[in-house]
C-alpha cells in the first residue's frame, strides 16, 4: 500500500476516534419567524434601509473629545466673515438637533487655496463654559468634483458632532471656534443662537425664500423687486431672506419697506478674505470671475437654509427674476399637497423646471391690460422648450432632509439614503425666468434652443388683478410710480 494512503486512513481513524466534546458543536438552526404580509411598494421597504443608512453615518461622524489644557476663552467674532489662521473663513454657526439625540454645530465657512487638502484636519472648540469641548471637524465641500474648479476661496460646511452626554443633558454651546491644533489659542468665536426650551417654539412657518448676495449699485430694479416680492406672496412665500453686496437706492428703500413690514431680513455680505469688498471693484470681480462668484454663491444659501431650520418647512432659493408659479394649483402649498406624501420624505429637495421669458420676445395680447412697470404682467411669451431635465431648476429645500443647498437644489441630503432632488413634470409647476438675453457663456446654445421656438404662457395672468392691487399701492407709498 503506498505511504500516503496509510497515513489519510489513520488521519480518518483519528478522526472518528476523537471526542464529540473536542469537535465544534453542530450549528444551531434557529427556526425562522412567522411569515410577516409583503409590504407594499413604495417607501415602507426604503424606509428599512434609510434607517440602517442613518445610523451608519451617524456612528460614523461621532468623534472622540480631544483632551485639553483649557486655551483663554476667545473673543466674541462680530456677525459677517472672520478669518482664522491658515486660511480658514468663517462666515456663520448654527445649531443642529435634527437628528433625535445626535446634535451638531454647522459652520458655513470657506478654505482659501485652490490646493487645500480637505484631510487637513480642522477641530471645533465649542465653548459651554469656561473651558471648550474639542472635537475633530468633519468637512463637506459645498461643489460637486464634476464641476469646474478654478476657485481660490472652496466654501464648506464643518459640522462639529456633539457628544450625547452633553446634549441629552440639554446643554447647548454659547459660541465655537476653529483651530488646526486641538489645544490652540483662537483668536475669535463665532456665537452659536441659542435655542427656546421644548415646547416653546413658535409654530413653523411653511416657505422662506433665499435670496443670494444683491449687487446693484447702479441698477434700479424698485419696481421689479416690489411685484416679485408681492407674487412670490401671493404663491406662498412666508419670508424673504436678503443678503445684500451693495443696492440702489430706491432698491434699498424696497428692501427697508418690506423689512418694517416683517417679510424681509437682510444681511449685509462682502467676500471672504483678500478678494475685493469696495462695492466697485467688488462688482466688477463679481463680473469676470464666474467660477469664483458662483462658489460664493452657496454660502448665503446654506446661511439660510441652517437660520430656517426651525422657523419653516422649506427655503427657497430664488433669484430676483425667477418665480416658480404651479401650472394647475393655487399656491406652493397646494402644489406640495397634491403630491404623494413618499415623495417629500424621500427626497432633499422638489423642483420646477426652467422656462426663459426673455425680454425680447411679444408679449401676449391679454398683457396689454396691465402697466408697463408690471414686468412679469407684461411678459407672457416664454421659449417653447423648457431647460433640459436638471439644468436651471429652483427647488423648494427641505429644512427637515437637507444637510447642504447650492442654487438649483439639496446638494447632499441629511440622510444619506435620501434622494438629492425631485424633478416636477411641467404639468405641476414651472420656473419663469424673466431674463434680458443669453447667457455669454451659452449664447449659441440658447439660439439654437430657445430663443428660435417660443409660445405664448399667460399662466401667471392668474394672478394678475390681484398683483396689480397690491403693487401700486406699494409703489405709491414709495414714490416709485412712472411719472
Amino acid at each position: 500500500m503506498p505511504r500516503w494512503r496509510r497515513v489519510l486512513l489513520a488521519l480518518l481513524a483519528a478522526a472518528a476516534w476523537l471526542s464529540p466534546a473536542l469537535l465544534p458543536p453542530p450549528e444551531r438552526r434557529v427556526p425562522p419567524p412567522p411569515a410577516a404580509p409583503e409590504p407594499p411598494p413604495g417607501p415602507a421597504s426604503p424606509r428599512l434601509i434609510v434607517a440602517y443608512s442613518l445610523e451608519s453615518r451617524v456612528q460614523m461622524e461621532q468623534r472622540v473629545p480631544v483632551p485639553c489644557a483649557p486655551p483663554p476663552p476667545p473673543p466674541r467674532a462680530a456677525p459677517g466673515w472672520q478669518q482664522t489662521t491658515h486660511g480658514t473663513h468663517l462666515y456663520s454657526a448654527h445649531y443642529d438637533s435634527r437628528l433625535g439625540a445626535h446634535h451638531y454645530v454647522r459652520v458655513v465657512a470657506a478654505l482659501e487655496g485652490r490646493d487645500y487638502d480637505n484631510s487637513t484636519s480642522l477641530f471645533c472648540q465649542l465653548w459651554f463654559g469656561r473651558r471648550p469641548l474639542v472635537v475633530e471637524a468633519l468637512q463637506a465641500e459645498l461643489w460637486l468634483s464634476a464641476w469646474r474648479d478654478d476657485a481660490s476661496y472652496r466654501p464648506v460646511l464643518l459640522s462639529c458632532p456633539i457628544p450625547r452626554e452633553h446634549s441629552s443633558l440639554g446643554h447647548r454651546p454659547r459660541g465655537v471656534a476653529l483651530v488646526r491644533r486641538p489645544c490652540a489659542a483662537a483668536g475669535s468665536m463665532l456665537a452659536v443662537p441659542a435655542q427656546p426650551p421644548p415646547g416653546a417654539e413658535p409654530r413653523r412657518k411653511d416657505f422662506a425664500v433665499c435670496v443670494k448676495g444683491l449687487d446693484f449699485p447702479r441698477e434700479d430694479i424698485s419696481r421689479r423687486l416690489v411685484e416679485w416680492f408681492e407674487l412670490n406672496m401671493l404663491l406662498g412665500a412666508d419670508s424673504f431672506l436678503v443678503y445684500v453686496y451693495s443696492a440702489h437706492r430706491n432698491v434699498k428703500a424696497v428692501l427697508d419697506r418690506y423689512s418694517r413690514a416683517g417679510v424681509v431680513t437682510q444681511f449685509p455680505l462682502r467676500l471672504p478674505g483678500r478678494l475685493p469688498n469696495s462695492p466697485a471693484a467688488r462688482s466688477r470681480y463679481l463680473r469676470a470671475h464666474v467660477w469664483q462668484r458662483r462658489r460664493t454663491e452657496v454660502v448665503p444659501y446654506n446661511d439660510c437654509l441652517y437660520r430656517s431650520l426651525r422657523s419653516h418647512r422649506y427655503v427657497v432659493p430664488l433669484d430676483v427674476d425667477e418665480v416658480i408659479v404651479p401650472t394647475s394649483a393655487r399656491t406652493w402649498g397646494e402644489l406640495l399637497a397634491s403630491l404623494d406624501p413618499a415623495v417629500e420624505r424621500s427626497y432633499a429637495s422638489i423642483s420646477a423646471r426652467n422656462a426663459y421669458f426673455f425680454d425680447g420676445f411679444p408679449p401676449a395680447r391679454e398683457s396689454f391690460r396691465y402697466p408697463r412697470h408690471h414686468h412679469a404682467l407684461r411678459h407672457t411669451t416664454r421659449s417653447a422648450n423648457f431647460s433640459p431635465a436638471g439644468e436651471a431648476v429652483k427647488s423648494f429645500v427641505s429644512t427637515e432632509r437637507a444637510l447642504t443647498v447650492f442654487n438649483h437644489y439639496a446638494l447632499g441630503a441629511l440622510d444619506p439614503a435620501v434622494g438629492s432632488s425631485h424633478l416636477l413634470d411641467t404639468s405641476l409647476a414651472q420656473l419663469n425666468h424673466y431674463k434680458a438675453g443669453c447667457e455669454p457663456l451659452l449664447v449659441r446654445d440658447c439660439e439654437d434652443n430657445f430663443l428660435r421656438h417660443r409660445v405664448e404662457d399667460t399662466l401667471v395672468l392668474r394672478f394678475a388683478d390681484e398683483l396689480v392691487a397690491r403693487v401700486e399701492p406699494v409703489l405709491r407709498e414709495l414714490g416709485l410710480l412712472p411719472r
